[in-house]
């Protein structure tokens, strides 16, 4: 128990009434609040990126080989990863199409707004086919040069063909 007495309900109610007759005190207290919450709030997120940054045991991968060297034996088979990315890329070209469609309606119809999301939706779901497309790259070109560095994307969009690589659903 604390030697600070506890005070009634009713003197509360009273003293919160007073304070909120005293001009910018309701606000001096919001602020004071919301400065609470966004120390603590800044509080947990550097601790989550300590944590985070503890798990991660090398967060760079310089070659293929040490990439296949760093999976876990409870990682999936590469040929399903591969799958995966071709199933994600043809999905994400199919809905960038209706997408597209959908942009091209609305720019006939002289609708704004539907243009704005349609072009919107139709650069978002063609950054995913980049991103699928951008891997299935990787791991060709990583296991024809298996000592070699990675490459990254601008490796990638420096490649002949590159816009034919990035649309093509892969159905062959």
């Amino acid at each position: 128990m604390s030697n600070r007495k506890q005070r009634s309900r009713a003197g509360q109610v009273v003293r919160f009434g007073l304070l909120s007759l005293i001009p910018g005190y309701p606000i001096y207290k919001a602020v004071a609040s919301l400065k609470k919450n966004v120390q603590l709030g800044a509080k947990t997120l550097a601790d989550r990126n300590r944590q985070l940054a503890e798990q991660r045991r090398d967060p760079r991968v310089a070659t293929y080989n040490e990439a296949l060297a760093k999976r876990t034996p409870e990682s999936l088979p590469l040929e399903a990863i591969e799958l995966s990315s071709v199933r994600h890329k043809r999905f994400f070209l199919a809905v960038a199409t209706v997408s597209a469609a959908f942009l091209f309606g609305s720019t006939i119809g002289e609708n704004y707004f539907g243009t704005f999301l349609g072009g919107l939706f139709v650069v978002f779901c063609l950054m995913l086919a980049v991103k699928y497309e951008h891997r299935l790259w990787q791991m060709e070109t990583g296991k024809a040069a298996p000592d070699e560095p990675l490459g990254s994307f601008r490796k990638f969009f420096s490649t002949r063909g590159v816009l034919k690589r990035i649309l093509s659903p892969r159905l062959f």
